[in-house]
């Protein structure tokens, strides 16, 4: 039997975007004529018909929230949970958490178990920003009536509101104040180059070196996808170069832990023998008195912001053209792990 045609079809077929079949289908008047005889066009040609009673099925009762995470091991993660859940509960609504595990066919079949549930909506970190699988199926979700909000990472549409930091700005600052103190042989271990923050934190630092007339030099540009052991193993590299980095800047927490795994087995410590900034603070390592030097961001907050931006869009049954992008600041913390290196040599 062939599959029944959806909206997110339609508006294909149209040329227009769903918001607007969207509009068009619900007789709204916010609709140019050009605009609505290519939707109804469509709409013959494809043969569609409006299933009114599974739309309202999806969203007349349900006060669940899907979210979707790829690595629930990473206490970054639990900090967007705290967020997610306290401004959920405010608004009486639950959370069924799914996990990806960093793996795309994982976040497919994850997201096609979901249909199953009866959710109000859906709030994301996807795995890759370049992921036009997982793309269909979040255009599926909004075609149903349940919207999709993006946390942290972004995906290659402007279709879904989004929450992010300045991530760029963030790495951009850490690396001139290395600079500031006198470093000059800078690493960086990336996150992933499909994931916007692997990208955006990777620029940030290629922009500090730039702008210092520093060469950006290959060896020194390691390729992390931000788990512990490939961390680790890019710090071990790196501490073993012949003319090896005085400071090193990890791209996330998870990282973060690598480097130290490595550091600790080299006998390094951190703003003695080798420097070491990362993107995002961790708590713990307070309390064994590293006094680790981070890029910081309310990561709760971000949790929160995403939960009201969904929220927003259950109260508004008219969807914008295009998604809301909300970009919380960074903030830099030196507690002395970025200085440099007493000896002169790892």
């Amino acid at each position: 039997m062939k599959q029944e045609a959806n909206i997110y079809e339609i508006a294909k077929e149209a040329g227009v975007s769903i918001a607007t079949v969207s509009r068009v289908i619900n007789h709204s008047s916010a609709v140019s004529e050009k605009n609505k005889r290519r939707v109804l066009a469509a709409v013959e040609k494809l043969n569609y018909v409006p299933n009114n009673a599974a739309r309202s099925l999806s969203t007349s009762t349900s006060t669940s929230v899907g979210v979707v995470i790829p690595d629930i091991s990473n206490p970054f993660f639990s900090q967007l949970l705290q967020g997610i859940t306290l401004a959920s509960d405010e608004m009486g609504l639950n959370i069924f958490l799914f996990g990806t595990n960093e793996n795309s066919e994982r976040e497919h079949k994850v997201l096609d178990s979901m249909r199953e549930h009866r959710l109000r909506g859906v709030i994301i970190t996807p795995v890759s920003a370049e992921d036009g699988e997982t793309l269909r199926r979040l255009h599926n979700f909004e075609a149903r009536g349940i919207p999709v909000v993006l946390l942290d990472r972004e995906v290659d549409s402007t279709a879904f509101d989004r929450v992010v930091t300045a991530d760029d700005e963030g790495v951009f600052l850490a690396v001139n104040e290395l600079i500031r103190i006198g470093h000059r042989r800078i690493a960086i271990i990336t996150g992933p180059e499909a994931s916007r923050p692997g990208r955006e934190r990777l620029r940030g630092y290629c922009r500090s070196m730039e702008a210092h007339g520093l060469p950006l030099r290959d060896e020194y540009i390691r390729k992390g996808n931000f788990m512990v052991q490939c961390a680790y193993e890019q710090a071990l590299v790196l501490c073993s170069l012949p003319e090896p980095p005085t400071a090193i800047f990890s791209s996330n927490n998870m990282t973060t832990y690598g480097c130290l795994k490595a550091f600790g087995e080299l006998g390094l410590r951190i703003g003695e023998d080798i420097a070491l900034v990362g993107f995002d603070d961790i708590e713990e390592l307070r309390w064994l008195n590293y006094n680790l030097s981070v890029v910081s961001r309310d990561v709760p907050k971000m949790g929160e912001q995403a939960m009201r931006h969904l929220m927003r869009r259950l109260e508004n049954e008219i969807r914008p053209e295009h998604g809301t992008r909300t970009c919380l600041p960074t903030e830099l913390i030196l507690r002395g792990s970025e200085c440099l290196p007493k000896k002169k040599t790892l």
